[in-house]
């Protein structure tokens, strides 16, 4: 399929692309940051800079190490927010962070990892919804009416053509 034949990309998927390139150059940064401070830090995040593009490429592989990527991301914050809540285990962020954020309370903990698990959230709705699932070409286009809707039993189903008085 031609670039012009392509529709054009809603603005909730390339918000969640940008955001994604924006946390890999952010992981990069504090690999970096660490690697000054003679610490070696290895981090799988920084491969989201090149997943955010293939996203705006519409690229499947990269849709999928993103999926992947956020159900890491909303199980950790998820866990860091029953543990903050719960006040289980030693919490001490300020590692991977430096000065710039040191968290005093449990509470203000539970509020980062609840918005962050929110953030995460609302990403892979994003890139499971309909709309985007049919730009990555994981969804059928065939006998789809305008509004997105199909006719007739659906997928897998016996009817010829749509449903009587329709």
């Amino acid at each position: 399929m031609d670039d012009a034949d392509r529709p054009a990309l809603p603005l909730s998927l390339r918000m969640v692309a940008w955001f994604t390139i924006l946390v890999g150059i952010g992981t990069g940064l504090t690999m970096i940051v660490d690697l000054s401070h003679r610490h070696l830090n290895l981090n799988f995040g920084v491969l989201l800079i090149p997943a955010g593009f293939g996203l705006l490429r519409r690229d499947r592989g990269w849709r999928t190490f993103t999926l992947f990527m956020l159900w890491m991301g909303m199980i950790g914050f998820g866990a860091g927010f029953v543990l903050a809540l719960l006040r289980i285990g030693d919490f001490s962020p300020t590692r991977g962070f430096g000065p710039l954020m040191q968290i005093k309370s449990r509470e203000m903990m539970a509020v980062i990892c609840a918005g962050m698990f929110l953030v995460e959230l609302w990403q892979y709705r994003v890139l499971t919804s309909p709309v985007v699932r049919r730009l990555f070409g994981l969804i059928e286009t065939r006998g789809r009416s305008e509004d997105g809707r199909g006719r007739g039993a659906g997928p897998g189903g016996s009817s010829p053509g749509p449903f009587p008085g329709t």
